[in-house]
């Protein structure tokens, strides 16, 4: 089979390399409708010795009405945008055709037909959800054109679209095309009546073209006053290029030389692939020579404006035919203060390109001499991933830029000595990366389907085996069942070979001003894909491993990390995960502990010793969370909500152990204290009330000395999480009224000055506050009935007891002064701290949004209402489910269980009831709350879904849902307080 694959994959290499010394440019971008409706109009004028009104490229409007759809529009290839421009260009082909004959009666009716179609399209497109490069002015342009042949479009984003597309030009005056080439000469069509389109001519690339773009060029012949035979003849040429399968038409770029071959060249190279000296000669002189004519760096063909991403995928290639070539010019022009820039000028940063300048600098030999530059890239895509930010915009599928990154890691680590030293500059990254490479692991097997295939596309599904490849060799992986991993490959590989000839096919993926496919390339990764090697099965001594343990998870913290996961496995949510995903999971959380150990932050004193189990739980809880929802939270919600949980964790002990055993008597006076604390967003809350907008304020002032910093990985910092600790407690000691103050004061600004609190709605901000002071009375309202419990039990301890001075039946709690439903629905349930805990969340998911005008849980009233009443379901929920799981602790503690109220005595009709009864009883009722929560998020499902971003954010809600749900379930089974 590999002697097929590697004949093929050198077959692919030999056309393209004689392609290229026969001086023919490469192109196998698809057709597109857009760029050859441009051509459809150009038309010669008569001083050029052609009849004045004949087209110049007939054969192009011919395509173009072949491509129209029944319904009048023309194809959408991969994203709403791409039927925008496709049908408002086809449109405006077609009343530009009409004007030298206004009764050829097909030409009306399709024309009748694409203006319907149009309208609709523009009605239900949602602009905030493109990211296509220049869509702004492009579509803007191509209406301003189509009003001026009386087509008048209306739509509810039309005024949005024009203030972008005012603000973006605003910043373009046409000074600025004049002066120098740049991207922009490769949508000059954009600029019809901005500029003078005589005064770009001295930019002309030489090959005619404007920056290699059929529509640009077109565009310039039709509005400069002075004929170009040049630019006349790029576009003949375009039209007759060899491999045109799509007769009468043109792709959005040509000629794509030195793209189509670093991008092959590389990807086949990086699997073995051996490269025969005819070719090597062919690609080696393309490649220098460019790199000569442009001063030592690359665009997509000879002589094209140069840019990032080619230069480092060229570069890469000269390297695979054994050339080498500075990278100096390249990191001259490109590289920003955190990232590398794809071309001067850009607006929003490649995570792609940063990937490919990440991977030259690793595979060169001289890759030490560029450790700053290598850390810098390591650093920005990392954090990219974690904080969920990555927009890749030269791609559509996910698992490009997954492949990319994967790859950069693998390189990476083949260097301990380059991965020592990025950690030495950047010490978080030793967590991060692995915590981003378990990310992808998970996101990979939990999206791969039944087939083997990933989306049933042959060249996605290559991405999909080539990261995979990538991760398996990661050292910390070795330190898991790679079964999982081999298996998944083996499926994928199975399914590209029953597919083989769908190799050749390629998708809509790649993204220019539409979306185009390349079936040269969807061979090479196919090809690569089926050359990469399946792991062993048989785990290599850590020793092996480059930079032997320096990389892996600690054999104890492993251990201690699976102990928690075989009790979290033995939930009925954690039951749905199969194995393999349970151990990434558990490895991603014991980097995160990690992680939250290396930047500790003293909020709480440490307040009980023991074994504390819910360190290990409560990342362990979030990664296997994030699991069960196919990991599509971030990693920088994920690690906050760690830090919250912990914090919600030790600010429950303190409230125990502290001011309930040492300042029993003065609780009035703490109470008083939290108010306090909270006075000062008394003023803020009534604007806060009135709506989401305006300015973002802080809820909570203090000094600035008393605000709770950062850590150097922008992480907020945590409770110390090392049981080291434990000599530092006050168990024993008294604390003043001032003391407990100072502790809760931290407390309370940590949350509410966090970074994503801060940048979050007010309203958010305000009712943050409100819940969290409402957490914190909480507290002392049960802090108050558990001492009235106690004053109840003193006359008991002489009665039934267990031998230790304990009841052993639970004991009612007399005149509790309200229902066990009105105490679990309000003080029970703001006492778990689910209720502030949710709004919290909010905030994070408000912060890391990358999508537009996403409003959440504040997109209504009804939202909101559905929200909160969810919250209360799952906060009483919660709360049965830990009273059930601590009956014997809070019987031990005398603290005030659920059990303990009259309503559980009512069949034993005596001031005792069993243990076991009173538990059944409890569970009745935590499961018909869990029926309320399911109907509240039902509700709350069909409320959001329609608006903007309201799928993430439902599936967001229902991991913090099933995150509560699971802590629940744990204290079912075992309570993992710290003093068990």
């Amino acid at each position: 089979m590999n002697s097929s694959l590697y004949g093929q994959a050198q077959a692919l290499l030999a056309t393209m390399a004689a392609q290229c010394s026969a001086g023919q440019g490469l192109g196998a971008m698809s057709a597109s409708v857009y760029d050859t409706a441009w051509l459809s109009m150009v038309q010669k004028p008569a001083t050029s010795g052609a009849e004045a009104g004949v087209w110049l490229f007939p054969e192009c409007f011919e395509f173009v009405l072949a491509q129209q759809l029944p319904s009048g529009a023309w194809e959408s290839y991969a994203t709403p945008i791409d039927g925008v421009l496709n049908t408002a260009a086809g449109l405006l082909s077609l009343k530009r055709h009409l004007q030298t004959q206004p009764d050829h009666h097909d030409w009306l009716l399709r024309s009748q037909k694409a203006e319907a179609a149009l309208k609709q399209i523009l009605h239900g497109w949602d602009m905030h959800s493109t990211d296509q490069v220049g869509f702004e002015i492009l579509v803007f342009s191509l209406l301003s054109l189509l009003q001026e042949e009386g087509v008048f479009l209306s739509f509810p984003q039309l005024g949005a679209l024009r203030n972008i597309r005012d603000a973006k030009l605003a910043k373009l005056p046409p000074s600025t095309l004049y002066q120098t080439p740049s991207t922009l000469y490769h949508s000059l069509e954009a600029f019809i009546d901005h500029i003078d389109f005589d005064r770009v001519r001295c930019w002309r690339e030489e090959n005619g073209s404007m920056m290699g773009s059929p529509a640009s060029t077109a565009a310039y012949l039709m509005y400069s006053s002075i004929w170009d035979d040049e630019a006349e003849a790029y576009l003949k040429k375009v039209l007759n290029r060899a491999n045109g399968s799509d007769r009468g038409s043109v792709p959005c770029a040509w000629p794509t030389t030195i793209f189509e071959v670093s991008w092959v060249l590389t990807t086949l190279a990086s699997v073995g692939v051996p490269i025969g000296e005819a070719e090597k000669s062919a690609f080696g002189h393309l490649l220098r020579q460019a790199l000569v004519a442009q001063k030592g760096l690359l665009g997509f063909a000879p002589g094209s404006f140069p840019d990032a991403d080619d230069t480092a995928n060229g570069l890469e290639a000269l390297h695979y035919l054994g050339q080498s070539s500075s990278v100096e010019p390249l990191i001259q022009a490109y590289e920003a203060s955190e990232h590398f820039i794809t071309y001067p000028g850009e607006r929003n940063s490649s995570f792609s390109a940063n990937c490919n300048v990440l991977i030259l600098l690793l595979v060169r030999a001289d890759r030490a001499q560029y450790l700053p530059q290598i850390a810098k890239a390591v650093k920005f895509l990392t954090s990219q991933v974690f904080r969920g930010h990555v927009k890749e915009k030269w791609h559509l599928s996910e698992l490009y830029w997954m492949m990319l990154l994967s790859r950069a890691f693998e390189l990476l680590f083949q260097h301990d000595e380059i991965a020592l030293g990025v950690f030495n500059l950047a010490p978080s990254l030793r967590e991060e990366i692995p915590m981003v490479s378990l990310h992808l692991l998970l996101r990979l097997l939990c999206s791969q389907q039944w087939s083997g295939s990933w989306n049933g596309i042959c060249e996605v599904t290559s991405y999909g085996v080539l990261t995979l490849s990538s991760l398996a060799k990661l050292p910390w992986m070795q330190q898991l069942d790679k079964g999982r991993i081999i298996a998944a490959m083996a499926l994928a590989k199975s399914f590209l070979h029953t597919n083989r000839s769908e190799w050749v096919k390629g998708r809509y993926l790649w993204i220019e001003k539409v979306t185009y496919s390349s079936d040269v390339l969807s061979e090479a990764y196919c090809l690569a894909a089926a050359l990469a090697p399946i792991p062993e099965t048989i785990q290599a001594e850590p020793g092996a491993f480059m930079g032997g343990r320096a990389f892996l998870v600690p054999d104890k913290l492993l251990l201690d990390m699976r102990k928690a996961g075989n009790l979290l496995a033995r939930t009925p949510l954690v039951s749905q995960l199969e194995p393999g995903a349970l151990r990434a999971a558990e490895m991603q959380a014991c980097f995160a502990m990690q992680a939250l150990q290396r930047h500790p932050l003293e909020v709480f004193p440490r307040t009980a010793k023991g074994k504390d189990k819910y360190l290990f739980v409560i990342p362990l809880a979030l990664t296997v969370s994030a699991a069960l929802h196919g990991s599509s939270a971030s990693l920088f919600v994920i690690y906050e909500m760690m830090v919250l949980s912990t914090l919600n964790f030790h600010a429950d002990k303190y409230m125990e152990d502290v001011v309930e055993t040492h300042v029993g008597e003065y609780l009035d006076d703490i109470r008083s204290v939290v108010r306090q604390l909270f006075t000062k967003t008394s003023s803020g809350a009534q604007n806060g009330a009135n709506g989401h907008g305006g300015e973002k304020t802080t809820s909570h002032d203090l000094e600035p000395e008393q605000f709770l910093g950062e850590s150097s990985n922008g992480h907020s910092m945590t409770p110390e999480m090392t049981q080291s600790q434990s000599n530092d407690t006050i168990q024993d000691q008294r604390p003043s009224i001032e003391d407990i103050k100072t502790v809760l004061d931290r407390f309370v600004a940590h949350i509410l000055h966090h970074p994503a609190v801060l940048s979050s709605p007010a309203s958010l901000q305000t009712r943050l506050a409100f819940d969290l002071q409402t957490f914190l009375l909480a507290h002392v309202t049960q802090a108050q009935d558990n001492h009235r419990l106690r004053a109840q039990c003193r006359g008991r301890l002489n009665g039934a007891s267990n031998g230790n001075g304990v009841p052993n039946s639970p004991m009612q709690y007399r005149d509790p002064e309200r229902t066990f439903y009105n105490w679990v629905r309000s003080t029970s349930a703001d006492h778990t701290s689910c209720p502030f805990s949710f709004i919290f969340f909010n905030c994070l998911l408000h912060t890391s949004t990358q999508t537009p005008g996403v409003q959440g849980i504040l997109a209504s009233a009804r939202a909101a209402y559905l929200a909160e009443d969810a919250c209360r379901h799952l906060a009483s929920l919660c709360r049965m489910y830990n009273d059930l799981g601590s009956v014997a602790r809070d019987a031990e503690e005398r603290s005030l269980n659920s059990v303990n109220f009259p309503e559980f005595f009512f069949q034993a009709d005596t001031t005792t009831t069993t243990t076991d009864s009173a538990k059944a009883e409890l569970l009745w009722i935590a499961e018909y709350e869990r029926r309320g929560l399911e109907m509240a998020m039902k509700s709350l499902q069909e409320e959001l879904m329609p608006k903007r971003g309201g799928s993430e954010c439902m599936s967001a809600l229902r991991l913090f849902v099933d995150l509560t749900d699971l802590y629940g379930q744990i204290y079912v089974l075992e309570d993992i307080g710290t003093r068990t």
